[in-house]
């Protein structure tokens, strides 16, 4: 058994062992399809290392395109030497203090001149060395038996070669093994990168190179960004903030890379939980059959910045089907398989899943280092365009997404981020709750009995956010109301917020979704009031079944409840003075009773 996978369930065990009417009113419904859950898969298919053709030259960043693998540029597996690894945690008469390690990956460079921006990804903690009996994996080993994790992202670094990227995946089997002593996080991964990303540099400006591909004025390594799976996005997160490489003078700036423009995290584990989050634009995916990082951690990094004053915008997609290993061609199945979980059986096929991340990862660095119009449409794509609703799929697949723009980019109302916001919201006014009862759940897992209404324990909640309950049984409405003349929201283009339908409250009808409207009231007592449907992703009813084996005891039910954006656009609420908005008010008047979580209601541009 794979002992960081066994480590990241274990670190959740204590947790899971814890669950034993006025004039001018117009009304406007926000409808689009419902995702469903149910894929076929397919067998995963092998990597393969040919050498083939290389396509037209690409000047920029391109649109994604499905093209074949006989159309893509061909990899390099490509060796630098070995290096030394200093541990500092040793003393330097200790065996551990100097550590071997081969500076090895695999790469792809597109065709043309350059310069092109680039991409690392870094593969997650299985183990590298063949594990002894004590479950350890032993290092050094010998190459030939030495798992290459980075050989499972060989398609990537391909396809985003032919998409105008200079893409690497380095061998990081060094960081991750305990094998060679305790490590200490980041210590080793650092000194791996530094001396990879500086060659490249070094190559790039037309010095040594042992690469074995032209890289002299190919690579522009001030235009970087980083891909992550498992622990290793949790490491991107992790170095990037540590580092500063997230600013112009971090610690790359003098080794002649970065900064990093954007981060984005596959399927990551949360171990470090002092990381907290980097000033990049962020996009996590999060596999909805993750059988390996089970608590769904990758939530917890759009949370990060939730609260921060972000610069730039923040995303997750929860991709139904998907699993931990898939992404990574040469892994097998996960630890854990979700019998229970709707659209879990049968999974998402691993070449569906792969697909995925291609298409979602050349649309994300097209929105780091594409052209204005490119950009736009590379977000639309990517469900955060504020102007369109938020979609149920993405790329032809069904997904849960969250979008937070930039701070500058939004005015929050209701978080909320303590229990006194039940009471007064973020603008300084009252909230006036008429027919329903709010209760405030705070961040983390909590299992106190007077939490119950959480439901921490009964089901996954990624990140477990901060936020309120609204019940209601019977007409209900929940009003923010905001001090005159302090709310100017013509500039702005949408109302957002998120929500999630709790499965176990018998206020909610089983396996319906919820409904409910959003009324704007203005200085002069003019009000207009929008429905927010059926159909909108974030109010379906997510289903499942109790676990009632040994790892998850009996009261869990094995469903994700994933709160999600909603949008409503504000051009909706006609007749509305936007300049002077007095009142923002949830109305419950579509479903007789329920109970919905809900965080996050702010206006957006």
């Amino acid at each position: 058994m794979n002992h960081r996978r066994l480590f990241t369930l274990l670190a959740m065990l204590p947790a899971l062992v814890a669950l034993a009417g006025c004039n001018g009113v117009q009304v406007v419904e926000v409808t689009r399809p419902v995702a469903e859950f149910t894929l076929t898969p397919e067998p995963p298919t092998e990597p393969t290392a040919e050498a083939i053709a290389t396509p037209a030259p690409t000047a920029a960043p391109v649109e994604p395109t499905a093209e074949s693998s006989s159309d893509l540029p061909p990899s390099v597996f490509y060796d630098l030497g070995e290096a030394t690894l200093i541990q500092d945690n040793f003393p330097e008469d200790s065996r551990f203090r100097n550590m071997p390690a081969q500076l090895n990956g695999v790469m792809a460079v597109p065709a043309g001149e350059g310069p092109y921006p680039v991409v690392v990804v870094l593969h997650g903690t299985h183990p590298g060395c063949p594990v002894d009996d004590a479950g350890v994996d032993r290092w050094p080993c010998d190459p030939e038996v030495e798992q290459r994790n980075y050989a499972g992202f060989e398609y990537l670094v391909r396809e985003l070669a032919a998409r105008g990227y200079v893409a690497l995946a380095p061998n990081i089997n060094a960081e991750n093994t305990f094998g060679f002593g305790e490590p200490t996080p980041g210590v080793r991964l650092w000194q791996l990168l530094e001396q990879q990303l500086s060659a490249l540099a070094t190559a790039a400006g037309g010095g040594d190179n042992g690469f074995g591909v032209e890289l002299n004025g190919v690579a522009d390594v001030r235009q970087l960004a980083l891909i992550g799976h498992s622990r290793g996005g949790e490491m991107a997160n992790y170095l990037t903030r540590k580092f500063g490489l997230d600013t112009p003078a971090g610690a790359g700036a003098e080794r002649g890379f970065g900064p990093v423009a954007g981060l984005l995290l596959v399927a990551p584990a949360r171990i470090l939980q002092d990381s907290g989050g980097s000033n990049v634009p962020l996009s996590v995916i999060m596999p909805a059959c993750d059988g390996d990082v089970v608590g769904q951690d990758g939530q917890t990094f759009y949370e990060d910045v939730r609260f921060e004053g972000n610069d730039f915008w923040s995303t997750t997609v929860l991709l139904a089907g998907a699993n931990h290993n898939g992404f990574n061609t040469i892994l097998g199945g996960d630890m854990i398989a979700h019998t229970g979980r709707p659209g879990c059986q049968p999974p998402l096929a691993p070449e569906a899943q792969r697909q995925f991340l291609v298409d979602y990862a050349a649309d994300f660095l097209i929105a780091l280092f594409g052209q204005e119009d490119a950009i736009a449409a590379a977000k639309s794509r990517l469900g955060l365009d504020i102007t369109q609703p938020v979609p149920a799929e993405l790329y032809g697949q069904p997904a849960r997404v969250n979008v937070l723009p930039a701070l500058a980019d939004r005015m929050p109302l209701f978080g909320p981020q303590d229990e006194g916001e039940l009471t007064a919201h973020q603008q300084a006014g009252p909230v006036v709750a008429e027919g329903a009862t709010l209760f405030f759940c705070p961040a983390g897992y909590r299992v106190e009995a007077e939490l119950a209404a959480c439901r921490r324990p009964n089901f996954i909640s990624p990140a477990n956010p901060a936020m309120a309950v609204v019940s209601w049984t019977g007409p209900a409405e929940v009003r923010l109301e905001i001090p005159d003349g302090q709310w100017e929201v013509s500039s702005h283009t949408a109302l957002t917020l998120r929500a999630a339908v709790d499965p176990l409250s018998e206020l909610n009808a089983v396996d319906e979704p919820q409904s409910f409207s959003v009324r704007l009231t203005d200085a002069h007592g003019a009000t207009a009031t929008v429905i927010v449907g059926p159909d909108e992703p974030a109010l379906q009813y997510m289903t499942g079944e109790f676990r009632e084996d040994e790892m998850f005891p009996p009261g869990l039910l094995d469903a994700i409840v994933h709160m999600t954006t909603v949008r409503v656009p504000l051009v909706s609420f006609a007749g509305v003075d936007l300049s002077d908005v007095d009142e923002v008010a949830l109305v419950f008047d579509q479903t007789a009773s329920g109970t919905l979580f809900v965080a996050d209601v702010e206006v957006a541009r």
